[in-house]
Order: structure tokens, then sequence, then C-alpha cells
């Protein structure tokens, strides 16, 4: 019996002593090659992103491999951590994995997306190449086409009838456009196009200008035409009325232009004195209506005086006469005019109107700008994702720093340097359903407040879907819990709609919302999106939150 438990142990000694000549073995071949394929990151990405070179076994003696970069500019699209396109890689004995770092330099280029070709070559030592030694690694662009919002430099402008200089319509542009495209103009108004006016170049009232790729502006002149006949200036409207290519309709979409008359009546003009009263009691009896004239008659002429209102024949009359209109007679000769208009006075108590004002109100302004809080939680805010994201909890509204990308307190057109963002594209963690909240502190007012945000959207539509949702609550215990029946939507915002108002990207809109409550209450804003293969990044701005009571 201990015979065999001698031959036991012996064979178990001899397994033990042969396992750990194994793990010791240095003296095979590593076979070296990549994992994946394809590895891609986002031009602006910001952080490097690891690649790995694997070994299929660690009973190697180590070695070197070589890698090459091409499809690119180093030092222009992107930069390593070996400082270089080529360099060569130290792989440790027993080592099954290499690494090196990749980092894209954004620009503000707008272009394809960028491959580059990573390549393994020329293995040494314990080290032999595998069948996977290409790569290829693409940079993806995050610049989009420049679209110009559109819009006429001023709404007004005036024109001499006689004049022999044309008069040039300005059409200014929010930026350069990277595809030109056609704004479409259409004319209305009093003024005949052949006969008041012409467009210097177009032959019909309506026409097209044609905008260039990299235009930043443009124009078109009008000319009036002079005549002897005497008439009330007239007006041409011109409306912005269809765009394509790189453009957009901005908020200036129409320009009247008035052609002022040169031509002298013949006949004086008649007009209201500017010194009438306006207003008269009941009881005032007998008042006197005066008009100007810009000369004296050189024969007996009317006037035709048409009333309207709420009062009638049975409150006033012209001269005793309740005829409507009334036909004023005015001789020749004459350089001024009148017309007596009895008020009757009568016992009826039509109405009464009696204004208090309280003199004790305090009004209730509340900005929260975050220049000076230093992150959400300094501001009484709280940003948290809601049961339905099912994307890492970090991705959502978060007090972000950056100069000049946020919205002025006093001019949305105007920058600072401080908001909350939110960021996220599917190269990060891949596809998923995107739905977090940020929430104000409590509102120390109620009854009618206006509620104004700044929001800018960053990724255009063709990526961001995002639908952004304005609320309010009154019930909300600020606990961090959100539940939906709590909260009352104020309003709405998509990347496509801010666009179709003649809001570019990165440009921010001042969202003003009225709302009436009956006691204190919190906003909030959340952000939607399910992101996928089409709709696969989106970025939101919110800047300056007001509550005004």
């Amino acid at each position: 019996m201990k015979q065999n438990t001698y031959v036991l142990l012996a064979l178990l000694l001899l397994l033990v002593s042969s396992c750990k000549d194994d793990d010791n073995e240095v003296n095979g071949t590593g076979i070296v090659e990549f994992s994946l394929e394809n590895l891609a990151e986002i031009e602006n990405a910001t952080s490097s992103l690891n690649v790995n070179i694997g070994v299929d076994s660690f009973n190697h003696g180590g070695g070197t491999v070589d890698v090459t970069i091409s499809g690119g500019v180093y030092g222009t699209d992107y930069e390593t951590s070996q400082g270089a396109d080529f360099f060569t890689l130290d792989i440790d004995a027993q080592s099954l994995l290499a690494t090196f770092s990749l980092q894209p330099i954004d620009d503000e280029l707008i272009e394809e997306n960028q491959d580059l070709t990573i390549t393994l070559s020329n293995a040494t030592g314990n080290l032999n190449l595998g069948d996977n030694t290409s790569l290829t690694f693409t940079i993806i662009d995050n610049d989009d086409p420049l679209v110009a919002v559109v819009g006429f430099e001023v709404s007004q402008s005036q024109i001499q009838e006689n004049a022999t200089d044309s008069n040039q319509i300005n059409i200014a542009f929010s930026q350069e456009t990277t595809d030109g495209g056609i704004i479409s103009i259409t004319t209305s108004g009093d003024a005949v196009f052949g006969t008041d006016y012409s467009i210097v170049g177009p032959t019909t009232s309506d026409f097209d200008l044609v905008i260039p790729a990299g235009a930043t502006s443009a124009s078109f002149e009008v000319q009036s035409i002079d005549n002897s006949v005497f008439g009330a200036d007239k007006d041409i409207v011109f409306s912005i009325s269809g765009v394509d290519g790189g453009l957009s309709i901005g908020t200036e979409a129409t320009h009247t232009l008035t052609i002022e008359n040169d031509d002298l009546p013949p006949n004086p003009i008649i007009d209201f004195d500017a010194t009438n009263t306006l207003t008269y009691n009941e009881d005032a009896g007998t008042i006197t209506l005066n008009f100007e004239l810009s000369g004296t008659t050189t024969s007996d002429a009317t006037v035709e005086l048409t009333t309207s209102g709420d009062a009638d024949a049975s409150d006033f009359n012209f001269n005793g006469s309740n005829v409507n209109p009334y036909v004023l007679n005015i001789p020749s000769g004459a350089s001024s005019a009148s017309v007596d208009i009895s008020i009757v006075d009568d016992s009826d108590i039509q109405s009464q109107t009696i204004t208090i004002t309280d003199n004790d109100f305090v009004p209730f302004n509340y900005v929260e700008t975050f220049e000076t809080a230093g992150d959400l939680a300094g501001a009484g805010f709280e940003s948290f994702p809601l049961s339905t994201q099912d994307l890492p909890s970090g991705k959502k509204f978060n007090y972000n720093m950056n100069a000049g990308k946020y919205a002025d307190v006093d001019d949305v057109n105007l920058d600072s340097d401080t908001g909350l963002v939110v960021f996220y594209s599917n190269i990060q963690n891949g596809n998923g359903f995107l739905d977090n909240v940020v929430i104000s502190p409590q509102m120390q007012t109620n009854g009618s407040s206006n509620v104004s945000i700044d929001i800018a959207y960053v990724q255009a539509p063709q990526f961001n879907n995002a639908v952004i949702t304005f609320y309010y609550s009154e019930t909300y215990d600020g606990s961090g819990n959100w539940n939906e029946a709590d909260w009352t939507i104020m309003g709405t915002e998509t990347a496509a709609d801010l666009m179709n108002e003649g809001i570019s990207t990165n440009d921010f809109k001042r969202k003003v919302m009225n709302i009436t409550t009956a006691s204190n209450f919190y906003i909030s804003v959340r952000i939607t999106q399910t992101v996928d293969d089409t709709f696969w990044k989106t970025q939101w701005r919110l800047d300056n939150f007001k509550v005004n009571n």
C-alpha cells in the first residue's frame, strides 16, 4: 500500500514540474496581428483611442514589429503616442498585447471622412506576422456644410420718383454659404412693374438670384420711372419667397421700397390738424374739428367725412346732420377748414371705469447665467438620466465652460463662456435611447410668469432628431425622482424646427414661454432621442434660465 502511495506522489510531482516548464517556456514563436479590421473615432474627440496588437501565445521570447500609418497627413489629421506615422513597437517576452494610441486632430474644414491604413511589418525576435496585418482607422468629420441664413439688411428704404441712380437692395447672410443656391424674390404693393419701376437685369417683377458657393451677401438694384402725374407715394414690397442649396430664410424676409412722388398736386391737400383734441366729455356740447390745407383753394371744393365706431347718430351730429358720409363744403380762397360736431348729452349711464393701481407689488426676477456657479449643484440645479435611458448615466446635461460658445444674458446674439451641454455619439457606446432631464431650483412666485431659456443645437438635423421638451411643475418635491404626471409641458424644440426658423447650428434662440401657477414651481428641460445608424449623434447647449413675474 505504501509503495502505491509513493508512486502516485512521484507522478504528481512530475506533472507539476512539467506545467512549470511550460509556463516558463520562451523559446516558442508568437503570431502578431490585429484582432479587428476597422476602428473609428470622431474628429473632435477629446481623448485618444487605443489601437491594440495581439499575440496569439505567451510562450515566446518577445521581439519587435514595425507600424506604418498611411492615408492621412501626420500632424494635420492625427497624432500618435509614438510621435510619428512610422515606428517600431517592442513586445516583451510572454506579452499578449502591444498598444499605441491615436488622436484625431479637429479642424473647421468640411470634408469626407478620413480613412487611415495601419499596417504591421518586419516582425523580429520570436515573433511572426499573422494574416490580419492591416487595420482601417476612420476619422469621422464633424463639420457640417455652412448654411447661410439670408434676410434683407433693412426692412424699409426710399427712392425719389425722379432719381437718376438706382437703389441697391442688400440681402445679408449670417455666414458664408458653402454650396451657394438660389434666392427667389416675389413682389407686391401698389407700384406697377414697368410703369413705376424696373429692376436692373430681371425682366419680370418676380425673379431669382443665383448665389455662388462661398458668397457672404447678395443684392439687386431697383430704378424708379419718372412721370409728370401727381400721385401718392407708392410701395414695392419685396419678399424672399424661397431658397435652395446652402441657404435658409431668416426673419427679415420682406423689404418695402417707397417711391416718393416728386410732382406738385394740382389742388391743395387736406389733412386733419394735428392739434385737434381727441377726447371729450359727453356734456362738452359743440366742439370743432379742424383741417389743414397745403395751399389756398382756387375754386369751391367738397370733402366727404365718413364716421365709424360704437357711437351712433343718437350720440352726435355734424352741424345738425346725421348723414354718413357727411359732405364738408370748402369755399374758393380757403386756406383752412373746420366742421362743428354736436355731442348729445343724455341721462343714460353707459360706462364707467375705475382704475386701481397697487403700489405694493414686488416683482420676481430669477436669472441663472452659470457664469459664477462653477457647477450645476452650485447653481441649485440637478441633472439625471431617466429610467428609460439605456446609455451611460454620464450622458446627460452637464455644466460646461467653453469660451464664446454660450449666449450673453442680455443679447442672445452675443457670446458668453459657460452654460449647460449634452453630447452623445454612437461611436462612444453604440446605439440606444437617450432620455435625461435637468431641473431648476424652486421658483418662489405664482401667478402669470414668463419663463425664458436660451437654446442652441450643435449637430445638424440630418444626424440629430432629438426632441427638447420644456416643463414646469407645482407638485415636484425636489427629490430627484421623475414622475411624468407631476410635469406640464410649456413647449418643445427640435433642430429641424430651429433651422426652419432661420437659426443656424451653434446660434442661440431665446425661447420665452408664459405660464400661470397657483403656487411655487420648478422648471425642467428634457432631451429624448433614439440613437441609431441614421440619427447617430446629438449635441445641445442651454444657457440663461430666467423667470419673471
